[in-house]
């Protein structure tokens, strides 16, 4: 069976100025005192705010936030390696 050619040619397509990815962010690390954080504030819903029963919940977010130091956010290498092949995957340009 003959192989056939579906879609236009790439050689119509114009050429990338530069190829980069907006946001390559891995993972973000998210603050271990929010779920501290919200207990307290639905204890404080629920109970009003100054009850003896949210007093716990008080003095683990001061202690969590005491001690909760901040990571920065882990960026990926795509642009790096966008980069660097970019000049492989365009081939020779075209003056």
């Amino acid at each position: 069976m003959a192989y056939k050619k579906v879609g236009p040619s790439p050689k119509g397509l114009p050429l990338l100025p530069k190829l980069k990815v907006k946001k390559p962010i891995v993972a973000k690390t998210t603050n271990e005192c929010f779920v501290i954080m919200s207990s307290l504030l639905n204890c404080w819903a629920s109970n009003g705010e100054g009850n003896k029963n949210c007093l716990n919940f008080e003095k683990d977010l001061k202690t969590c936030m005491e001690t909760n130091k901040v990571e920065p956010d882990k960026m990926s290498t795509i642009n790096y390696h966008a980069k660097r092949l970019y000049p492989k995957i365009s081939g020779k340009k075209i003056d």
